[in-house]
């Protein structure tokens, strides 16, 4: 392995030596290069297992990334959207596989790889959050009930479930959403309205205890709130 490496070191060092920063930018040179440095080390029985291709970030004023293939920490060729495999169309990950593994099987029958190293994963993608469109609002007092009344059938026909997100309201129809917002802790909850009440003067909704401990009035009995119809 180390022969083969300083040989192409060496290679690399005699042909810069021989030409010019513009010469030595054209890509045409830049293939010869490249040309020479792989015969000499197919001449050198180089290891391909150690032929690898790494991601980098694209160049300062570049939007395509770099696929830089190696041998061991040696740089082969850096595939940056002008230099390309021959296949190739664009500067992808699949060309630069696909240079990779070529290379790897012509100089040593190395076994493929399936990925290029150094890649960054994609970021996970945004849901965006559909916030229900608000009919009306209404504000005033809220209270709540549960025991005593758990088990038993509500208004609508449904059994009361203390535990529910449910609440009672004096003529919205059943089924009908509504959040529910504690004025006095910006605490809000979702509820679906099974149930008539409250019969308490003053009182807009009657909350199930599992959504008045969301919006943490289970103490105080009763708190001013808003209420957003969403509808059903």
């Amino acid at each position: 392995m180390q022969p083969a490496v300083d040989t192409l070191l060496d290679v690399s060092q005699g042909l810069n030596q021989l030409t010019s920063e513009t010469v030595k930018s054209d890509p045409a040179w830049k293939a010869a290069l490249l040309a020479a440095k792989l015969n000499q080390l197919n001449r050198e029985g180089v290891d391909a297992s150690q032929i690898t291709v790494r991601w980098k970030p694209p160049a300062k004023g570049k939007k395509s990334p770099q696929y830089v293939i190696k041998l061991g920490d040696s740089t082969l060729a850096v595939l940056d959207g002008k230099i390309l495999s021959a296949d190739a169309k664009s500067n992808s990950e699949a060309g630069a596989l696909t240079a990779t593994n070529r290379l790897r099987r012509l100089l040593g029958d190395a076994e493929p790889l399936s990925e290029v190293a150094g890649k960054p994963k994609p970021a996970a993608p945004k849901i965006a959050r559909v916030l229900p469109s608000v009919m009306y609002q209404i504000s005033g007092w809220a209270s709540w009930y549960g025991p005593g009344f758990h088990g038993n059938r509500s208004a609508s026909g449904e059994v009361f479930n203390q535990h529910a997100m449910t609440a009672a309201h004096p003529s919205l129809p059943f089924g009908t959403r509504v959040r529910v917002t504690n004025l006095n802790n910006g605490s809000s909850v979702i509820v679906r309205i099974n149930d008539r009440g409250p019969y308490h003067g003053g009182r807009i909704i009657d909350l199930s205890m599992g959504a008045a401990r969301v919006l943490g009035l289970t103490s105080s009995g009763v708190a001013r709130v808003r209420v957003d119809v969403l509808g059903r």
